[in-house]
């Protein structure tokens, strides 16, 4: 078998886990806000992402292109991340392939297919599964250059290094850990500092671009006791712990066995390869947040996984010495996963419940071309209006008349349009519907809370669509609701004219 042929199987292999089902959770909040970014022209890209949201432009611009040929949904929106999930799983196995050998290879490889932040990352239309792949080519041309000496490598790195921090400016972190791998275990160090300098120089003007936009995250809450859960679960385990006590154990367990029977020079390499590798940005980044203004979140971090698969693949390789043991290990990893496997992969498995698919698809299936449509300006769940489900599905209003619509996103240079209000709503429909359908908040006698990884409550108020604003103009001017449909979070309702009915 050639040396690359194990990275390519098993980065098909990650490709078909991650792709599995990934098109059936119904898109929510942060992916209507990537799908707004992108479906709108270059030059108003451009506009709105100099503005605000950079740290995910360059994402955003890929899938502007990408969806000009297949168009938007959820299996385009996230198919690109599964495919750079692949890349990321290839450079991972060849990584530890070429560094400690075939076992340690595979077993990283495949831990990094089935780790639960991965498998979350694939059904997520963001910027996430691409720095992550991003930084496992950079470890991969670390060890490269580290174990060849090669100054090709280290060319390559100069040009990678800049494509990583634009996708994600944090994953930029990553080059203080490599620098602290090389200065340790490698050759070439000249040639590296130089690498990382002439990356760095290429980067900089985007990171003060973003430094620019610190607003956009000034939502986070402050550290506070949590975030021993968040790292020691979330981070990389999200709705996974077992998978969590096991790597942990698998490590522990490695890290004796290495102690009583020594260590190859090429572990040697890839323990300081990877140990700084998710230390590191994590150090920085919390200590950031400590001293100044919080910037973490759990999936910030998402980057971090290919080094962390790395460690756990080595340990993993020491314990199971044996194809035979080490199949038992991968599948009782497997199993530990599959239920946060499967509940990332329902219907509403996004936070909240988010309905956002779901809702779009009824008012398909049951408008016709020129009713009209309209969002209910506020819900207490989310930042903005339900007018998100049209950011996250702009076919779901295709030949309806959006009678709601205020101020446009591109007009307002900004992600999220804004709503007409009630009355100028009433106004319109009285004169141009005779059918009306009402995106809204759901109905609840009682209110209650979720609790978010973002280390947030997420409220849901008692809610009455009859109490609202939007339905006393609408009254006001004869509309009646004839029909609602009630989804998770949400609910579409109809009304009409009281003459036509």
């Amino acid at each position: 078998m050639r040396a690359w042929s194990l990275p390519l199987l098993i980065g098909v292999a990650t490709v078909l886990v991650a792709g599995a089902f990934s098109w059936v959770p119904s898109l929510w909040w942060d992916e209507a806000a990537t799908i707004s970014s992108a479906d709108r022209s270059v030059e108003g890209m451009l506009r709105v992402h100099t503005r605000i949201d950079a740290v995910h432009g360059l994402h955003n611009l890929l899938l502007h292109y990408w969806f000009s040929l297949v168009g938007v949904d959820e299996f385009t929106a996230r198919l690109p991340g599964v495919l750079a999930l692949g890349v990321g799983a290839a450079a991972v196995t060849a990584t530890g392939q070429v560094l400690a050998g075939r076992r340690v290879g595979i077993a990283a490889g495949v831990l990094f297919a089935l780790s639960p932040r991965v498998t979350w990352a694939a059904t997520e239309a963001r910027s996430y599964a691409f720095a992550a792949a991003l930084v496992a080519v950079l470890s991969l041309l670390v060890a490269l250059g580290c174990t060849t000496g090669r100054r090709r490598w280290w060319a390559l790195y100069a040009l990678v290094l800049p494509i990583t921090t634009v996708m994600f400016v944090y994953s930029a972190t990553v080059v203080v850990a490599h620098a602290v791998t090389v200065l340790v275990r490698g050759r070439g160090r000249g040639a590296f500092l130089l690498s990382a300098g002439v990356g760095a120089a290429l980067s900089t003007p985007f990171v003060l671009l973003a430094y620019s936009q610190a607003e956009q995250v000034a939502w986070i809450p402050p550290l506070d006791s949590t975030i021993v859960r968040t790292i020691v679960l979330d981070q990389w385990f999200p709705q996974a712990p077992w998978t969590a006590v096991l790597f942990a154990a698998l490590t522990v367990a490695g890290v004796i066995v290495a102690v009583r029977r020594g260590v190859e020079p090429g572990e040697r390499t890839l323990l300081w390869l990877a140990v700084p590798g998710f230390a590191v940005p994590m150090v920085l980044l919390l200590g950031y947040s400590l001293l100044e203004d919080n910037m973490y979140l759990e999936r910030y971090l998402s980057f971090t996984v290919p080094a962390m698969v790395l460690l756990v693949g080595w340990a993993a390789a020491r314990v199971a010495t044996r194809w035979w043991s080490m199949l038992i290990v991968l599948t009782a990893v497997a199993v530990s996963v599959a239920p946060a496997y499967v509940q990332q992969r329902q219907p509403f498995g996004k936070p909240g419940g988010m309905d956002y698919s779901v809702i779009a698809d009824r008012l398909v299936e049951r408008s016709e071309p020129g009713d009209c449509v309209a969002f209910e300006p506020r819900v207490s769940w989310a930042p903005t209006s339900l007018r998100a489900v049209v950011d996250a599905r702009p076919d779901a209003v295709e030949g309806l008349d959006d009678v709601g619509l205020g101020d446009d996103a591109v007009d307002r240079v900004n992600l999220w349009s804004t709503d007409a209000p009630p009355s100028e709503l009433a106004r319109r429909a009285a004169a141009r519907c005779e059918v009306l359908w009402v995106i809204a908040d759901g109905e609840r006698e009682t209110g209650f809370r979720v609790w978010h990884p973002n280390n947030v409550w997420w409220r849901f108020d008692p809610h009455r669509f009859t109490e609202t604003d939007t339905y006393r103009e609408l009254g006001a001017v004869g509309f009646r609701i004839t029909d609602r449909e009630p989804i998770n979070r949400s609910q579409l309702i109809r009304l009409e004219p009281a003459q036509t009915q």
